[in-house]
Order: structure tokens, then sequence, then C-alpha cells
């Protein structure tokens, strides 16, 4: 189940992708170590972030808005069920699309930009 692998992703690993590399965001993250295991925490977190960047967020498939409020922002997702306008159930299934959308990309931009290994969400 990729959304699951991703929603783990979000809530186990980003958090410590995110205290490894400072926290920064992905153009305060310039001068990258040369310590190899650091190079790549540093690439997969602006790798994160790009990704995030390129989802959809239109009325329809909201999806960066729900994986940005959700994951990174910390919002509850009553909240977000507001402010997209869909239901519980709705909300819940756009939720689960915007994070196999999430682990398409991803692993899209990880071959683009060659950061391997390759995390894989499948």
């Amino acid at each position: 189940m990729k959304h699951q692998q991703v929603r783990n992703f979000f809530k186990k690993d980003y958090p410590r992708l995110e205290l490894i590399t400072g926290g920064g965001r992905v153009d305060q993250l310039t001068n990258l170590s040369k310590n190899d295991r650091l190079v790549f925490y540093q690439s997969i977190f602006k790798l994160t972030w790009s990704t995030i960047h390129k989802l959809e967020n239109t009325p329809r498939r909201p999806y960066q808005t729900i994986i940005i409020e959700y994951y990174i922002n910390h919002v509850p997702m009553k909240d977000i069920i507001r402010e997209i306008g869909y239901g519980e159930n709705a909300t819940n299934k756009k939720h689960n699309e915007a994070l196999k959308s999430f682990a398409e990309i991803f692993k899209q931009e990880q071959i683009k930009n060659k950061v391997y290994p390759l995390l894989e969400f499948e």
C-alpha cells in the first residue's frame, strides 16, 4: 500500500530529516556537507519539498494543501476538511490520492536528480 508507506514517511522520517538538515527550507540548503550521509539526507529533504510543490493544488485535487497542512503544519484534519470544502470521507480519499501522487512524483524526482539509493514506496 503506497499511501501507507508515504504516510509513515511523513510521520516518522520527515521530522528526522528536518532535524538532521536543520529544518531549513529548500532555498536555505545550499552548502552541502562533505559527509555523504548528510548530503543524502539533505538531498532527500530538498526532493521532498520539490515534490510537494509539484503536487496538484486545485479545488478537485487539493493534494498540496492536504500534505502541507497535515504533515508539515500539523493542522488537524477537521480543519483541513473545512478548508478544502469536502466531507470527511471525500477528504480521506483525497488524502490517500495525495499520498499516492506524492510517491509517484517523488520517485521521478529521485531518478531525475540522481539521488540514490532510491526511496521507494511500494
